[in-house]
């Protein structure tokens, strides 16, 4: 079925499964095309960016995910999950002569908001992280649970002493490294499982002890895929020398080179069956979706892990039946973020938690049911009320559209949006994105970074360090330099965020294009259009690199 995309004025199709979700639901049919709609989504989501700001509830001075620039009211977040202040006390009857965006708008400026997304009972040692469960000595840690010693990482599960790490999975001793599991002891390496001792791996899986490799399996001691002996192996790697910067731009370039003469298949995954996107695992009739794990009957998800029968949803795990919503372990949720805790039932809800049930356009509760707008109902009250609320919606237009973006208390470069759907700083705004100007002054330090870890002395944790790329300070704290000798790595030139930034380009979600395999020339729908090496159908690529 197709439409026509309210905000571009561009066709776009509306997918036989939304058709009947909708039909289904009683929801109007979506005005906007995907793209638009999962960038609003994830509009309303921030991990990475702190801001200084202080608890209106303690008055102390705290790190908040959302900037204080947006008005709202930021609580601790022990005070927030607290009982010493009430959600419903903010509750307020449902006005038919009022769109209910504007009424949940007053709502939203008023009710405190948790200044992080974590459970500060599971941290040890963590303070400087968000989004974030049962960690253990970590720093600049996001979105990650079940781990210990990392540093300056992103979606980190089960690790420990990762730095500079995004999507690892049961890794440990890994650096700058992303999309790896049970890796130990892998320095700059992509898309690898169970690698050990090696560094410059791309797409390799069980092997050790190799440098500068591309797609391959069960190797020991290959240097830019050649097979050495041990000692042929030893002497070459002896002879690079990796706790050089200069040595390592070196290698960098010469491996971004190399990779570019073997072949990728269209997609990243295994043991699909009809699905389509890219980063896929495990799953069934997944459409137009990315980084999905264990999920299935799934349309434009991304970030899905345990999840079925859901569409238009972002950031999930152990989810069903939703729809238009980003963040969760939920249960038929439609038209929300940042609701977890097992909670059902739930329409245009922000921040409630907790087990939170049968709610429409509530903000913050924790184990409550049957409230609008915050205000208490029982049970009859609610289900007579909740349909007049919605076709009341159906006639300002409102019903099936996600939250305005006015609402979002985030900016677009400061959101998880910029990471999945970047725009220039132009597109955005006229997108009617909000944007943050930064008035970086460039600092000027004479102070020289040593090219070799073997040449920087303790001293270095007291300096104030000059962002190569943006001119930001940063400092290397005492943890970050003990991990760069032990793997011999060279201190780096840019701060952590901005490392953390580069690694996360992995995670931008590019559309399906049509393709021919450079081999066979099968028709194709990859996000590779374009790509330097051949890109190849599955088949094609299992007898070219196995």
């Amino acid at each position: 079925m197709q439409s026509i995309c309210s905000r571009t004025g561009q066709p776009f199709e509306i997918s036989p499964a939304e058709v009947e979700f909708c039909r289904k639901n009683e929801i109007p049919f979506p005005t906007l095309a995907p793209s638009e709609r999962l960038r609003d989504l994830v509009y309303f989501r921030n991990r990475i960016f702190l801001y200084n700001t202080t608890c209106a509830f303690t008055n102390k001075s705290i790190l908040s995910g959302i900037p204080p620039e947006s008005g709202h009211v930021i609580y601790d977040i022990e005070a927030w999950e607290s009982d010493a202040w009430d959600p419903l006390s903010y509750g307020r009857p449902y006005d038919f002569n009022r769109p209910f965006f504007d009424q949940f708008a007053e709502i939203f400026k008023a009710i405190p908001l948790p200044n992080l997304s974590t459970i500060r009972s599971t941290m040890e040692n963590s303070d400087y992280v968000n989004g974030a469960l049962w960690l253990k000595n970590c720093y600049l840690v996001f979105a990650s649970v079940r781990s210990q010693d990392s540093l300056f990482s992103r979606s980190v599960i089960d690790c420990s002493s990762v730095v500079d790490c995004v999507m690892a999975h049961n890794c440990e001793l890994c650096y700058s490294s992303r999309d790896i599991d049970h890796c130990y002891n892998l320095k700059y390496a992509e898309s690898c499982i169970g690698c050990s001792d090696s560094a410059f791996l791309f797409n390799c899986q069980s092997c050790k002890n190799c440098f500068g490799c591309v797609n391959l399996q069960n190797k020991e001691y290959c240097f830019f895929n050649q097979q050495l002996t041990k000692e042929e192996y030893q002497k070459r790697i002896a002879s690079l020398d990796t706790g050089s910067w200069s040595n390592v731009l070196k290698i960098q370039e010469k491996f971004d080179l190399f990779k570019q003469e073997f072949p990728i298949k269209y997609y990243r995954g295994k043991n699909n069956e009809e699905s389509s996107g890219n980063y896929i695992i495990h799953s069934k009739n997944c459409q137009n979706s990315y980084f999905i794990t264990k999920s299935q009957d799934i349309d434009h998800g991304v970030f899905l892990t345990n999840c079925k029968d859901s569409l238009f949803f972002i950031t999930g795990v152990d989810s069903e039946l939703c729809y238009n919503t980003c963040s969760g372990d939920n249960y038929n949720v439609k038209f929300c973020a940042e609701c977890y805790g097992k909670v059902t039932n739930l329409e245009y809800c922000l921040w409630c938690t907790s087990a939170t049930a049968d709610s429409f356009g509530c903000i913050g509760l924790k184990k409550k049911s049957y409230c609008i707008l915050n205000k208490q109902y029982t049970k009859e009250e609610y289900f007579e009320l909740l349909p007049r609320v919605k076709e009341h919606m159906r006639s300002t237009g409102e019903y099936g559209q996600f939250f305005p973006q006015r609402l979002s208390p985030f900016f677009y470069n400061q959101c998880e949006a910029i990471d999945y759907f970047p725009l220039s700083r132009d597109e955005a705004l006229q997108k009617g994105y909000k944007w943050h100007d930064e008035n970086i002054e460039p600092m000027q330090d004479s102070y020289v970074i040593p090219d070799h870890i073997k040449e920087v002395d303790n001293t270095i944790t007291s300096r104030l360090l000059v962002s190569k790329k943006t001119g930001k300070q940063y400092k290397i704290i005492k943890q970050e330099l003990e991990f760069y000798r032990k793997v011999n790595v060279p201190l780096p030139r840019i701060a952590p965020l901005e490392r953390i930034k580069q690694l996360s380009s992995i995670l931008q979600v590019k559309p399906l294009m049509s393709q021919t395999c450079s081999k066979c020339q099968k028709p194709l729908e990859t996000t590779y259009t374009g790509a330097p090496q051949p890109v190849l159908c599955e088949e094609c690529y299992l007898k070219e690199v196995y």
